[in-house]
């Protein structure tokens, strides 16, 4: 990689991707058109299958994460709600994009098992 070339470090949230604590991995329930029928008729009272074409409702996907699901930022206020004798800590959406960036080298081990 030369100068002047962004390298994306994130990784995409996923059912089951490996977390620290692993007890926060992120879940996805995934819900078929059969099943998002039924929930949209708990939606809209009266609602019957033959309304709906095809029987058929939406199909959606149901996540369970926390803020430290995927790549991440710990902002200061994860650590405690003060910092600098009292002062608010920031809390992410609070932090400079710009400590986000910056010059980096990469080290490839793709060739190591």
């Amino acid at each position: 990689m030369g100068r002047g070339r962004f390298v994306d470090l994130s990784i995409s949230i996923e059912a089951d991707i490996a977390s620290d604590p692993p007890m926060m991995i992120p879940r996805i329930e995934h819900a078929d058109h059969a099943a998002g029928a039924e929930q949209m008729k708990e939606f809209f009272p009266g609602l019957t299958s033959e309304q709906l074409p095809g029987g058929l409702g939406w199909a959606l996907e149901l996540l369970s994460l926390t803020t430290h699901s995927g790549t991440h930022l710990d902002a200061h206020y994860h650590y405690h709600p003060t910092r600098d004798r009292g002062a608010p800590s920031l809390t992410v959406d609070n932090i400079p994009l710009e400590w986000c960036f910056g010059q980096g080298v990469i080290l490839d081990f793709r060739h190591e098992a």
